[in-house]
């Protein structure tokens, strides 16, 4: 008895045709690799074979066309000889301007660090504030407050805080002035003039520009030192930008010793300061905007103290 599992002659015939297949595809794929080699070899020996005098004149093709876009682009250049050229502003050493290249409009106020005129630039016509610095100290040297202002001002770039576009010189050394974007008014001015308040909505809109301002100078360790309704300017679009650096330094944490609690005008001066701290921070100046926060909402000054000791009764009334 034979097994189940022994070859029959159909399956041998079966295992014969599958190899004869397999020979048969083996043959064709060589036939195509050779095809296929003899092309690549007539290409080559076709690509040697072309005559050196069409490379020849190809190139005296592409030579002439060189000459020609070389004469077109001379002819191009000649047409634009009498173009004028554009010159562009930019910053770089040299000695200050003077002061004549300003027409001085009209004076506006005088502060603490100097005397602030509306001024137009002669060449643009562009009306500035032009700020003359007090030098009264000039014998020891240029004022320290006058350079802390300059200072905190080129490193305060925001768009709510004034810009000090350069500094200008007169004929004397006395001379030496800021020039500033003007703005048409001062948050005071306009709260005395105005017929009724700000509305909610206004006073929300001018808190975010100016906390925006006083952030962006505490991020940078600047305290302002003198924040109040008269150094607040705004124009008529109803965009603010904080003024009057004179006042202002530098500050580290830990603060730095020895500091003048003379600062900040009176209705808007922190407790510490009244008690005479000689060591502070950025938090003087987030009292001044809490007292102009709610300035701008009742229209007067909150805490009107005749000198320091009744400004600090009244921020801190004695109980009966």
């Amino acid at each position: 008895m034979s097994s189940r599992w022994a070859d029959t002659k159909e399956d041998t015939a079966a295992e014969a045709q599958r190899k004869r297949e397999k020979d048969d595809k083996r043959r064709a794929k060589a036939e195509k690799q050779k095809k296929l080699e003899e092309d690549a070899r007539r290409k080559e020996v076709g690509a040697a074979a072309q005559p050196i005098q069409s490379n020849e004149a190809s190139e005296d093709g592409d030579r002439s066309a060189k000459r020609r876009k070389l004469s077109n682009d001379r002819a191009a250049d000649e047409g634009q000889e009498n173009r004028p050229l554009l010159r562009f502003p930019t910053s770089s050493w040299g000695p200050s301007r003077s002061v004549e290249n300003f027409e001085r409009l009209n004076h506006i106020e005088e502060g603490s660090y100097g005397w602030v005129s509306r001024a137009r630039v002669n060449t643009t016509g562009e009306v500035v504030a032009l700020k003359k610095l007090k030098m009264e100290n000039l014998n020891d040297g240029f004022p320290v407050t006058a350079l802390r202002e300059i200072q905190t001002l080129k490193a305060s770039r925001h768009n709510h805080i004034i810009e000090l576009r350069e500094v200008v010189v007169g004929q004397s050394l006395n001379d030496v002035f800021l020039v500033m974007d003007f703005l048409e008014h001062d948050l005071k001015t306009l709260q005395d003039d105005m017929a009724e308040p700000f509305l909610p909505s206004e006073i929300k809109t001018l808190m975010l520009q100016l906390t925006s301002a006083v952030e962006y100078l505490h991020d940078h360790w600047i305290l302002h030192r003198d924040i109040k309704t008269s150094n607040i300017l705004m124009n008529n679009r109803g965009e603010i930008k904080l003024a009057d650096f004179g006042m202002a330094r530098h500050f580290s944490d830990p603060p730095p010793p020895n500091l003048t609690q003379l600062v900040v005008t009176l209705w808007y001066r922190a407790p510490e300061l009244l008690l005479g701290a000689e060591k502070y921070g950025k938090e003087i100046d987030m009292w001044s905007l809490g007292c102009i926060f709610g300035e701008l909402l009742q229209k007067a000054p909150l805490l009107q103290g005749r000198n320091e000791v009744d400004e600090l009764s009244k921020v801190s009334p004695i109980p009966p």
